[in-house]
């Protein structure tokens, strides 16, 4: 438990520094983007949310190696320091007044480092905590990753909730930015004493696979990248969609007071953080992957009622909105750490996960709040959004299902599709 609490708290302080940004959007365009079009500006602010994904590949593969041919341990460290300097430094820029187009050109520059080190940190996490479980509750252990990424959403709420509120000075909103950069040197100090995983450290003297992990996946695991793929592109379309940019779109359509956005957005993800452990254990006592699909059907019916609930303003609908977004993304995430982990083998588990999930979310989790924004704003479909999230659901259930199929279908006849189930069973 306390190899859980400390990586899981290094968790928690990356995503509450990475989203800060997110939920500051509003606020930001103002700073980075001043005298313009109020949708120019938030699509812009948005824009540079979707371009610091365009690094996560490139982290993915960086941290991957790392973690695959040298241990999970160092991949983590490393990813840590690297996103407590580009989160400090994000709090000491100067607005587009002060520094013209050097401002929103520097904001860039490091939310894309903050890309980089966000993808070496919560795949990494969940796989040292499942390799290293050892009562038997792999799915409980690996959702304490989720669900303390869902507390870091939190934190980075709870951050932007009292900057937002009316009273607070113009430079507020820097301080959640330097809290957040200097605390991850209490998550390096916490991490040093970890160990590695007994899997990886029993595949380390033979890890040939490790020199080149890449073409390995790609010649032996591809249906294993894809299913992790669509499991990446669903969860950061919903919880993008339904936790970030709903933060706006409460503002801007239901016409509520940004703090108050902020607030139900909070509320919300400690929902989450709430649920997933919950369903965690459930699926270490039922099944898995039936759960997570059950999950993904229940999403993609609820997701338009959910956003025609928050287009009323009615605190009460957008409470009982929020009490779902929470337990739905319990049940899909309970078990997803585990599922994912099963999917390759340790000595490219490291790159196979983190590589599938990086790209994915970098061509579509990415650019989900300028979707939702877009159809909202200019094609006037005020309840697109909830669609959006349905199709993402739907599409997932099908690639599951599709490459589950294939893996078993390999499995007889592929050695090292064999390999592979045989990893994940045990």
């Amino acid at each position: 438990m306390k190899l859980t609490a400390i990586v899981s708290l290094g968790t928690l302080l990356e995503w509450a520094e990475y989203t800060f940004y997110g939920y500051m959007a509003l606020k930001l365009s103002h700073i980075f983007f001043p005298d313009q079009e109020p949708y120019l500006a938030t699509m812009k602010t948005f824009g540079i949310f979707a371009l610091g994904y365009i690094m996560r590949p490139l982290g993915a593969l960086i941290f991957g190696l790392i973690g695959d041919k040298h241990g999970r341990k160092p991949a983590l460290l490393y990813s840590m320091m690297l996103m407590g300097i580009a989160t400090f430094l994000i709090g000491c820029l100067p607005g587009y007044e002060a520094w013209g187009i050097m401002a929103p050109a520097s904001l860039l520059v490091l939310r894309m480092i903050q890309g980089i080190a966000v993808s070496g940190e919560y795949n990494g996490a969940g796989i040292l905590i499942v390799e290293k479980d050892k009562n038997n509750l792999p799915c409980y252990a690996g959702s304490w990753i989720s669900s303390s990424a869902a507390l870091g959403m939190v934190v980075g709420g709870l951050a932007a909730f009292i900057v937002s509120l009316p009273n607070m000075p113009e430079w507020a909103w820097r301080v959640p930015f330097w809290m957040g950069g200097v605390s991850c040197f209490l998550g390096l100090y916490l991490r040093k004493d970890i160990s590695e995983s007994e899997e990886f450290q029993n595949n380390a003297g033979n890890n040939t696979k490790a020199q080149h992990p890449i073409m390995t996946i790609l010649k032996h695991h591809k249906a294993s990248f894809l299913y992790v793929a669509a499991i990446a592109a669903f969860t950061g379309i919903f919880v993008y969609i339904m936790n970030i940019y709903a933060v706006a779109y409460l503002k801007q359509y239901a016409h509520i007071p940004t703090h108050h956005a902020n607030f139900f957005a909070l509320f919300g993800e400690f929902i989450v953080f709430i649920f997933i452990p919950i369903m965690g254990l459930v699926a270490d006592h039922g099944n898995p992957q039936k759960q997570y699909n059950w999950g993904l059907i229940l999403i993609a019916v609820s997701s338009p009622f959910s956003f025609a609930l928050l287009l009323t303003g009615n605190y009460f609908y957008i409470t009982l909105t929020m009490i779902l977004y929470g337990f739905l993304n319990g049940v899909v995430c309970g078990p997803m750490v585990k599922l994912m982990v099963d999917k390759f083998p340790p000595e490219i588990r490291y790159t196979g996960i983190s590589v599938a999930w990086s790209v994915s979310v970098a061509i579509f989790s990415s650019v989900a709040p300028m979707v939702a924004h877009y159809l909202t704003s200019q094609m006037r479909w005020l309840i697109g959004p909830g669609f959006y999230v349905s199709s993402a659901a739907i599409i997932a259930l099908i690639v599951i299902h599709l490459t589950t199929r294939q893996t078993s279908a390999s499995a007889k006849t592929m050695p090292y599709f064999k390999e592979e189930i045989n990893v994940g069973n045990s």
